[in-house]
């Protein structure tokens, strides 16, 4: 019994040396070329293993492969269409003799996917796996049922390029993690990478997670409840850097490479946004489409995002109630907003804007605005903005190509209506021809040109003929002025033709050079009462020197008193700054005319000397006769608080014979009645 005993040890032992020996003295690499082949036929690729293949049995059967090349399609850049660094997979021993694949977690390191489309326009992966997609591949092997712990993936990389375009997208230092995959159940993994472009040039990481809900078709399958965060950075932009948000449900179809997002809501910029959309081309560059609702936001705000500051403005609620729905498409390079529509404050917008961003970013739009109130949009006068720089970064960098209408606008109680412009930027150059609007019944046509590639060089002209004074000249009149009781009436033909270079606006003034001439065949001069102003400097002249005046020769000051004339003309050289004028001319029946001296619209000063000329018609007393002579003032001072002052000196020159002729007259009326008495 002993010996039978000893005997079954030995035995035992023999048994246990054996299988320890085969175990440790087994070569798996000697089935590389069988493992690669079983790879290739799932792939329809050639397969090749590199690296060492090793077999471990305890307490898993493992399988642990290297350096695993999937090779390249011929035609293109790279040998190799994907490569693992090493792939682990442990499977249960026991269940296998029921044909079930229990496998405790599959894990891939460095898993490099490098999907091309040539300049033929033909791509590496279309045909990818194509040899055993309509087959069932656990069948094919004997296996009844499938059971995975888990699947890890670490410092993984997926990149597309287009050889045609030299564009480049990668999505590298993936991490993936799921929890075990049970039939029937959902399955949590969170995922993190980075993302870099670089056309247009940005980067992001990125992290998600979501639960996975499988089919029958094991490409088919439901990503639900997805929440994804991501901050981007923009080099060479002003935009440094972007934090997105998004959650949705998905649907996900491998074999069309697709996959469509449901219940999406995500934020960007502070901009709430949601809707539903078709994701194309999942693993190359997608394509996402559908339509997008944007919830009410300031405009304030968002600038804020792009260290852009807006003003204050007259109405403080302007641009703080903005919202829109439109059918939104991007590849990440294009981005299409079409079928536009936008409540901005009071005003409906309709529209598209389609958006390139590459090494030049390119922008066509067509917008239509129904009503807008511009005095709302007045900024309000904290100092002066003209030392904002022009954008030339922007205008250098930005292809630009549209139209904008106005159904209607409101300014200074003005209407202008049927506004249109059509725009473009094109290699640092603005053109904006025509710009049309129609002022009541006259239509002003207007150009500019902005040229941006070195010092900025500007064209602006501006024709319009017959349009009413109450929009063309009294506006001009009230700033200047400050005073909304002087106003023209009639129509006016106005050409404006300037030139000028600079980098800010206030340089585009100062260095402003051009020509602009005003002329009307009949205007009416409402708030000036010349008769009034004449007689009261007749009677202060006369006083001055011992002439006599009745009360009743200087009459009440009638404010609203109008004159007609038949004619005004006066044409402007624009330099330094300012507006200069020598032939003002106004002709009526009663007054003329005439003046000279210049507009400083850069310190807004003005200094004119107008000349007023009334034609008297009964010249007996000699106060009308000093009333028969051009009298000059001087208008000066800032705007809004100009002073007019008139020229006593120059007068007197003037009238200084005739009052000695008359005092000469006099004397010689006097003396001649006394002889008629003596005699």
């Amino acid at each position: 019994m002993k010996k039978a005993l000893v005997v079954i040890l030995v035995l035992l032992l023999l048994t246990i040396v054996t299988a320890a020996t085969f175990i440790y003295t087994f070569d798996a690499n000697q089935y590389k070329e069988e493992i690669a082949h079983a790879i290739g036929e799932l792939t329809n690729r050639p397969v090749s293993i590199s690296g060492d293949v090793e077999i471990s049995v305890y307490p898993w059967i493992g399988v642990k492969l290297n350096q695993v090349s999937i090779k390249n399609k011929a035609g293109f850049s790279k040998t190799n269409f994907a490569t693992v660094g090493q792939f682990d997979i442990s499977v249960k021993i026991s269940p296998l003799l029921d044909k079930q694949l229990d496998v405790d977690r599959l894990v891939l390191h460095r898993l490099v996917v490098d999907y091309e489309k040539n300049k033929a326009g033909e791509n590496n992966w279309s045909d990818f796996a194509a040899g055993g997609k309509d087959e069932n591949i656990l069948s094919k092997f004997g296996i009844a049922g499938l059971a995975i712990g888990g699947i890890e993936m670490t410092d993984a990389s997926f990149s597309w390029f287009d050889a045609s375009t030299n564009k480049k997208f990668e999505v590298s230092k993936i991490g993936l993690d799921t929890e075990e995959i049970i039939k029937g159940q959902p399955l949590p993994i969170s995922l993190k990478a980075y993302i870099e472009s670089n056309q247009p040039e940005w980067r992001s990481a990125v992290s998600v997670k979501t639960n996975l809900e499988f089919t029958d078709d094991p490409l088919v399958f439901n990503a639900n409840g997805i929440k994804l965060k991501a901050k981007a950075a923009f080099p060479g932009s002003n935009i440094n850097k972007l934090s997105f948000a998004m959650i949705s449900d998905s649907k996900i179809n491998l074999h069309d490479n697709k996959a469509k997002l449901d219940n999406t809501k995500f934020s960007l910029f502070g901009l709430v946004m949601s809707g539903s959309f078709d994701v194309d081309n999942i693993f190359s560059v997608p394509v996402i489409e559908g339509p997008l609702k944007v919830k009410k936001f300031s405009a304030e705000k968002l600038a804020k995002k792009f260290e852009i500051s807006i003003p204050a403005m007259v109405n403080d609620q302007s641009l703080k109630n903005i919202s829109m729905t439109v059918a939104f498409k991007s590849d990440f390079t294009n981005i299409y907003l079409d079928n536009l529509f936008a409540n901005i404050d009071k005003s409906r917008v309709n529209g598209f804007v389609h958006i390139t961003v590459d090494e030049q970013t390119t922008v066509k739009y067509k917008l239509d605005v129904n009503n807008v109130v511009l005095d709302d949009y007045k900024t309000v006068e904290v100092g002066s903005n003209d030392e904002i720089a022009l954008p030339l970064d922007l205008i250098r960098s930005v292809n630009l190509e549209g139209s904008f209408d106005v159904e209607k606008a409101m300014i200074d109680d003005i209407e202008v209506t049927s506004f249109h412009v059509d725009s473009e930027i094109r290699d640092g150059v603005i053109k904006a021809n025509p710009i049309t609007m129609w002022l009541g019944e006259s239509e002003l046509r207007a150009a500019m040109e902005l040229d941006a590639r070195a010092t900025p060089l500007g064209k602006f002209t501006v024709a319009v003929k017959n349009v009413d004074a109450k929009a063309g000249i009294n506006p001009l009149l009230k700033t200047v002025l400050g005073n909304e009781d002087i106003f023209l009436e009639g129509a006016a033909d106005i050409d404006i033709n300037i030139r000028t270079k600079g980098t800010s606006i206030s340089e585009q003034k100062s260095l402003a050079k051009g020509k602009a001439k005003v002329s009307m065949v009949k205007a009416i001069v409402h708030g000036i009462d010349f008769d009034h102003a004449s007689r009261s400097i007749v009677a202060d002249y006369a006083n001055k020197n011992k002439f006599r005046t009745r009360k009743s020769y200087v009459p009440e000051y009638k404010p609203d008193v109008q004159t007609e004339f038949s004619r005004l003309s006066a044409s402007f050289n624009i330099a330094d700054g300012k507006l200069n004028n020598k032939d003002l001319s106004m002709i009526s029946d009663n007054v003329d005319i005439t003046g000279s001296g210049n507009i400083d619209f850069i310190k807004s000063k003005l200094d004119y000397r107008p000349v007023v000329d009334i034609k008297v018609k009964n010249r007996t007393d000699i106060r009308d006769k000093l009333r028969d002579h051009p009298m000059e003032y001087r208008l000066q001072g800032d705007f809004e608080n100009i002073k007019a002052v008139f020229e006593l000196d120059k007068y007197e020159l003037l009238v200084g014979r005739l009052l000695l002729q008359e005092s000469k007259a006099r004397r010689f009326r006097q003396m001649n009645t006394q002889k008629k008495k003596l005699w």
